[in-house]
């Protein structure tokens, strides 16, 4: 290369550089976000019960002060196609829901925050985040999994009347599963938040595995057995069915860049160490691992076979839009309506149960089936994007999408974690497939 080439390149890193020092503020509350997305549950079940309903909205706060730091450097994304799209939406159920439906301002206001006040921060994500900024959120994934899992553990250990699992609010207790154990939750209010957390957890642990220098040694392996442990003690299929999507994105290398493939087979044989390792050093790991197999035999007794009934899960999701419209008026109940925190706020009937069913029931066929047809917008290029940098040789943001993208898409986004890893793992997702790394 010139010297003129070299200084090019040199000024065009030096501006790079600058403008990630002046997104510091941003990066420091996108960590107080992720904290705050781990523990918010904790902070429910032990810490502050009497202010658990308020504790739903608590990284609220931070995503708006995000906003207006992001609106004050001009980077908010307020000319992108997907927020354009998202408001116009919530705009027009807001309208419908006042003037049609008539529903309580409160129900309103929070259904609208639930579809929208967070997903801006996926491009702001994509635009302030490096390369080494991902992969240190990554690292954070791993560390925590040691914490994370001993808690998990606690639990999978105790009964249901014991503190470690008493449910959101102080009282009552989580749900149980086989043998008479607690469906462990975590740090979080439900069993959801830990099947995506370690669904992310394994996104990088396959990272570290194909790109040695990307964590520690030490990291990558206590992480990776923190997570198997926590698989097996969980007492959920979910945890490991949803872990198995992130795998399953192997797929992508295989075709798209098959003489690279066979790099996976250390990777296998080094996670195969550790999985005998815990087998044959940790009694907890194996009783875990009795229960679960047990957990999936009573399941496929009633289920079938488990791979038909994963998908008859989301078979189930796709067609819920219809079988609830039945029951459902042209304009639906109002936005907000079909959540328990908006019902409570207002009026309406509680949660729905399936992710899709929520925007029909309170929306309408019609207007409902827009906002899923954005999810499946945006779920779609987020993953031509990152298939684009895996023919590219870039591996990380497929694996990231592994786990983020079926929350993007299917994710029961009336539920705070629920939401708030689809919006931080598309982030993380999009900042990853950034072909510039800083």
């Amino acid at each position: 290369m010139s010297v003129q080439g070299n200084l090019v390149s040199k000024k065009k890193l030096t501006l790079i550089s600058s403008a990630q020092d002046e997104y510091r503020i941003i990066k420091k509350l996108l960590w107080v976000y992720f904290i705050l997305l781990l523990f918010e549950g904790a902070f429910r079940k032990w810490f502050l019960p009497g202010l658990s309903q308020g504790l739903l909205i608590v990284r609220d706060p931070v995503a708006l002060l995000i906003y207006y730091i992001a609106y004050s450097r001009e980077i908010f994304p307020s000319q992108n196609k997907y927020i354009i799209r998202l408001f116009q939406w919530v705009t027009l159920a807001v309208g419908l829901s006042i003037v049609i439906n008539q529903a309580h301002p409160a129900t309103i206001a929070y259904g609208a925050r639930t579809n929208c006040l967070h997903f801006p921060l996926v491009f702001i994500m994509g635009r302030v985040l490096s390369h080494k900024d991902v992969v240190n959120f990554g690292k954070a994934f791993l560390i925590l999994a040691l914490p994370m899992t001993w808690v998990v553990a606690q639990q999978f250990q105790s009964d249901r009347f014991d503190i470690m699992n008493v449910a959101a609010g102080g009282s009552g207790h989580q749900l149980m599963t086989s043998g008479d154990k607690v469906r462990a939750s975590g740090t979080f209010s439900f069993i959801s938040g830990i099947v995506f957390y370690y669904c992310f957890a394994v996104a990088f642990i396959i990272h570290g595995f194909l790109n040695k220098n990307a964590f520690s040694k030490l990291v990558l392996y206590s992480g990776t057995g923190a997570t198997f442990l926590a698989m097996v003690t969980a007492g959920s299929r979910s945890v490991i069915a949803e872990s198995l999507q992130v795998v399953a994105c192997f797929g992508f290398l295989a075709y798209f860049r098959p003489k690279e493939f066979g790099r996976i087979g250390a990777s296998v044989f080094g996670i195969s160490i550790i999985v005998f390792l815990l087998y044959s050093q940790i009694e907890l790991f194996k009783e875990g691992l009795g229960f679960l197999s047990l957990r999936f035999e009573e399941a496929s007794n009633v289920e079938g076979n488990p791979i038909g009934a994963y998908f008859n899960r989301y078979w189930e999701i796709i067609v819920s839009p219809y079988y609830y419209n039945m029951w459902t008026g042209f304009f639906g109940n109002g936005l907000g309506t079909a959540t328990r925190a908006g019902s409570a706020l207002g009026g309406g009937f509680g949660g729905a149960e399936l992710s899709w069913s929520r925007p029909v029931m309170e929306n309408g066929l019609m207007i409902g089936v827009l906002f899923l047809m954005w999810r499946l917008w945006i779920t779609k290029d987020l993953m031509m994007i990152c298939i684009r940098r895996v023919k590219e040789g870039e591996y990380l943001p497929i694996f990231i999408f592994g786990a983020a993208g079926p929350i993007l898409l299917f994710g029961l986004l009336g539920q705070p974690t629920n939401l708030g890893f689809a919006a931080f793992g598309a982030g993380l997702c999009l900042a990853a497939a950034k072909n510039q790394r800083v």
